[in-house]
């Protein structure tokens, strides 16, 4: 049997987990190949040459805590498909809105489907907003399943 490469869309919130744990337990098959994917958020605006040491040392911290979300929420989700015996991995996806990289990585993996919750209240803004999953369900050309609270 073929491999069927299925994208779950998470942010680290309770509905996110809930999506992932409504696919796990409902929708998965052996021979599926797992890509949890989230936002990663690695926002910094300076001018080169133009930043202070201390606004050099909050972009450094605003960046290596962005990096520590995004090491516990890969470790959180290959730690729980290892534990299903689930085959996957976790994608940090970055340089677009949600919505839009949520749909590229399912093109790009060739996905035979997308999983996602409706309101993912994780740190990062709007990653799972319910207009997010909307988008996906709009303009995604392949089957969205959106698990509800």
């Amino acid at each position: 049997m073929a491999e069927r490469v299925v994208v779950v869309a998470v942010d680290g919130s309770d509905q996110a987990d809930k999506a992932f744990n409504w696919y796990c337990e409902n929708v998965n098959r052996p021979g599926d190949h797992v890509i949890v994917v989230f936002g990663a958020e690695y926002k910094v605006s300076f001018m080169p040459g133009q930043v202070s040491e201390s606004r050099l040392k909050e972009i450094q911290d605003e960046m290596s805590k962005e990096q520590q979300r995004v090491d516990g929420l890969t470790n959180k989700y290959v730690a729980q498909m290892r534990e299903k015996n689930i085959k996957g991995e976790a994608v940090p996806i970055t340089g677009k809105k949600p919505e839009e990289a949520i749909i590229s990585k399912a093109e790009e993996v060739k996905a035979a489907m997308i999983v996602m919750g409706t309101r993912g209240l994780g740190t990062i803004r709007r990653t799972l907003m319910g207009s997010v999953s909307d988008y996906v369900v709009h303009h995604a050309g392949i089957p969205v399943i959106v698990v509800r609270s």
